[in-house]
């Protein structure tokens, strides 16, 4: 059965359930499906597990930093859970340093947002504990598969807390609720013990999984993809973290955070051998002639590289669509979208420059002069996956430019420097020689020798919260579909996948694993294959690696520093970085005092020429990474239900 058509068949079935239990209370309910019905045969499972599909925990769309994971099945007239439209405003780029948004939630909120699935868990529990009863109503293959189906989708609902709170109770069998308080307040398990149950359950499902599914199912690859991820996180976690021997604070000392670091290794070992997995399967990096075109079809369309993808329809019953709104809130309006508020989320100067220098300056210090916006990025050797994931200022989409400026100099004899990050109280940017704009559209005034709009059509203006208009001087151009019109561009509309786990980061997990393992050649190599397919320069990794920086003890060298690197460059806007920086325990320096910088154009007057300078964003966003924010809290609400949960250090 089609997985589409199961979301919407669960849905409608728990429809009915509320419709027609109420009419004759003598009778057994005729919405309602009994374990038999459920269990007892391939159909009723697979309309048993849509509905746990449906919740997993995966940050794609529609995630939301602040309100957390949304199931659009209510569309915006019929209502819903909240603005599924305002995801990109808080979205997860915006507080991993990749993007700035509108909001000024910028960093993730200390206190999470309350993630406790454990209605999900005791679903699939359901199952673990049911299913055996019609086992032979069922091959051995499909049963097997079934089994290794449900504990994947354990693992996965674990894996969601465990990277948020480190040690969960672990409840793997279905609790009466009848039964003695004791024995239903289940105290929380060791980090170590937490991520060894993600573990466990993944090593059963890539034992007793099929190799084949059908597409938005997961099968014992799909497990396989989830076991190197969840690995990589405890390795980091157990071999950069300190919490485990550097706080005196009870969760600390019970284990609930930190991973003793004699496992390390044994956790990238496991992270390795479930990436070896792969070898002999069909799965592989797509390639084409046209990197540019080739990296941006890669998000658009369903190809060899998709491990699990999450799926989105406009064609089921109203009120049952799946849907996201990313056209029309990714994309100015009225050129790129129809939705009138536009755009909420820009790329970041930070993010663009690791990828490589951008050819903004001359060896003198001086900007480079371009005759128009589009040569930077027409003649700058620019990486063609670079290109794919951003808009740059003349780049086109939809029959339209990105008519992106911040303002005009007069003159500009000095060097980049001489602006000083755009603040109005350099020298070279007095008001009688720089114009920027306080509004949207604000036409140039008599004696600057040119006419038209400050800003252009989508330049950036503000120094608050500016829709529809770039706070960085750029967009993005990953997801985006182009083959839409603008008038397609509305929320609610959007339909492409969401890559959940796709073959490149099954590389780069791998080379990163390796490297941690003494495989360096490995993993040079598998870096290698990452940045051919990309288009970009050859790596020449150093004999002699520097330390970058130390990190609990260990030491990060350049050469690994460039494989995480890697990771951020490949994955970008993928929801990564931000829990790759907290797995790394680097983001309290990464982000100590954090800035983010735009790209801003400027057209010289007196020279007709177009130079590019760097300067804040224009939010004026600001913030430092708070070590406590390694871990979230464990929510309150579920402490004061159960008292043997220990809260997380420092709140």
């Amino acid at each position: 059965m089609n997985m589409k058509k199961i979301k919407y068949l669960i849905l409608s079935g728990f429809a009915a359930c509320l419709l027609l239990s109420c009419n004759d209370l003598t009778l057994q309910p005729k919405g309602i499906l009994d374990e038999s019905a459920l269990f007892g045969n391939p159909g009723g499972v697979e309309t048993y597990l849509a509905g746990v599909y449906m919740y997993l925990p995966i940050e794609e769309f529609n995630y939301n930093t602040t309100d957390g994971y949304y199931i659009p099945i209510a569309s915006y007239s019929g209502g819903g859970a909240w603005n599924t439209w305002n995801a990109t405003k808080w979205c997860q780029s915006n507080v991993s340093g990749e993007s700035v948004g509108w909001s000024d939630n910028i960093q993730m909120a200390s206190v999470g947002f309350g993630y406790w699935p454990y209605d999900q868990i005791r679903n699939i529990n359901t199952l673990i504990e049911g299913l055996p009863k019609y086992k032979a109503n069922y091959g051995d293959a499909d049963y097997n598969s079934l089994m290794g189906e449900a504990r994947f989708l354990r693992a996965f609902y674990y894996f969601g807390m465990a990277k948020r709170y480190g040690g969960v109770p672990i409840i793997d069998k279905v609790q009466d609720p009848g039964a003695p308080a004791d024995s239903l307040n289940v105290f929380r398990a060791t980090e170590y013990d937490t991520w060894m149950f993600i573990h466990d359950d993944l090593q059963f499902a890539m034992e007793n999984m099929s190799a084949t599914s059908e597409l938005g199912r997961a099968n014992k690859y799909v497990a396989a993809a989830l076991m190197s991820r969840t690995m990589l996180y405890a390795a980091t976690i157990a071999k950069y973290g300190s919490y485990t021997t550097g706080s005196p604070e009870p969760a600390a000392q019970k284990g609930y955070v930190g991973i003793p670091a004699d496992k390390a290794n044994y956790f990238f070992t496991e992270a390795y051998n479930a990436c070896t997995f792969f070898d002999g399967s069909n799965y592989t990096l797509v390639d084409g002639a046209d990197k540019v075109q080739n990296y941006v079809d890669l998000f658009l369309t369903n190809n060899a590289e998709d491990i699990f993808i999450e799926q989105y329809s406009a064609s089921a019953p109203r009120n049952l669509e799946r849907f996201h709104s990313y056209d029309a809130t990714i994309s100015p309006s009225p050129q790129f979208s129809s939705w009138a508020p536009g755009s909420q989320s820009y790329p970041t100067l930070d993010i663009v420059e690791l990828f490589q220098k951008l050819p903004i300056q001359n060896a003198d210090g001086t900007p480079t002069r371009y005759d128009t916006r589009e040569q930077l990025w027409q003649d700058g050797n620019l990486e063609p996956r670079l290109l794919a994931d951003v808009y740059f200022p003349g780049m086109t989409l939809r029959g339209a430019s990105f008519d992106v400026r911040r303002g005009l100099y007069k003159t500009y004899t000095g060097t980049v420097a001489d602006a000083q990050f755009g603040v109005a109280t350099a020298p070279v940017n007095s008001a009688t020689n720089r114009l920027v704009s306080g509004g949207p559209v604000f036409p140039i005034p008599a004696g600057w020798g040119v006419t038209g709009n400050v800003v252009g059509a989508h330049g950036a203006w503000a120094i608050w919260k500016p829709e529809n208009h770039t706070q960085t001087g750029l967009f993005v151009r990953k997801y985006v579909d182009y083959n839409k019109t603008a008038a397609q561009s509305n929320i609610e509309l959007s339909q492409q996948p969401w890559k959940v786990f796709r073959f490149a980061e099954i590389l780069l997990n791998r080379a990163e694993a390796a490297y941690e393992l003494g495989k360096t050649q490995e993993a040079y190599d598998l870096i290698a294959r990452i940045r051919n397919r990309a288009g970009a320069a050859v790596w020449t990794p150093s004999a002699s690696p520097a330390t970058v920086y130390t990190i609990n003890g260990q030491a990060v060298d350049e050469n690994l520093q460039f494989i995480r690197d890697e990771r951020a460059r490949e994955l970008l806007f993928e929801n990564h970085r931000w829990w790759d920086l907290r797995r790394w325990r680097v983001a309290d320096l990464v982000f100590n005092q954090f800035e983010p910088l735009g790209l801003m154009p400027y057209l010289i007057t007196s020279e007709n020429k177009y130079i590019f300078l760097p300067e804040y964003n224009m939010a004026q966003y600001r913030f430092t990474f708070n070590v406590r924010d390694y871990y979230e809290p464990i929510p309150g609400g579920e402490i004061n239900k159960n008292n043997n949960l220990i809260q997380n250090p420092i709140y």
